[in-house]
């Protein structure tokens, strides 16, 4: 009788095993995939599809910048693609080394297209619920997507 109960347990112990979680560049390779993929424009649909890949704080930024009404006669804080801070949408792009020190992350994301290429920085913390991105460093190095919202 007891040996019927073994494999039912054995089964379901692996069944309920946590997946393994992703690194930060396979974090960052899932994220840009998907945005390269898919309509690139800073829409609500766009963002909801990224979320699982973005902290709860910058998603609930990027959120709130959707949100704030617009004034028409100005330019307004996210003009074009803020996910590859360009006007013209990239086509490719190849996700570098991570560097780590304890839990965050720099992973170095560089985009190319129509004949321009720039390189954006993705910064990532580490989270019960694994890696998420929780900020992008411009090419620029100063500019972040974070420090143009609500702005």
């Amino acid at each position: 009788m007891a040996s019927g109960i073994l494999p039912f347990i054995l089964v379901s112990i692996t069944a309920s095993a946590p997946p393994a979680k992703d690194g930060p560049e396979q974090v960052v390779q899932a994220l840009f995939a998907d945005h390269l993929k898919h309509d690139m424009a800073f829409t609500k649909a766009s963002l909801a599809r990224k979320s699982k890949w973005l902290s709860p704080d910058f998603l609930a930024r990027l959120k709130a910048e959707q949100a704030r009404p617009g004034n028409p006669d100005e330019v307004p804080n996210i003009d074009g693609d803020p996910f590859t801070d360009s006007q013209e949408y990239p086509t490719r792009f190849v996700v570098g080394k991570a560097t780590t020190e304890g839990q965050r992350a720099r992973v170095p994301v560089r985009f190319s297209g129509k004949g321009a290429q720039r390189t954006l920085v993705a910064l990532l913390r580490n989270s019960p619920d694994g890696w998420r991105v929780d900020d992008l460093v411009y090419e620029d190095g100063k500019t972040t997507l974070r420090s143009l919202l609500g702005k």
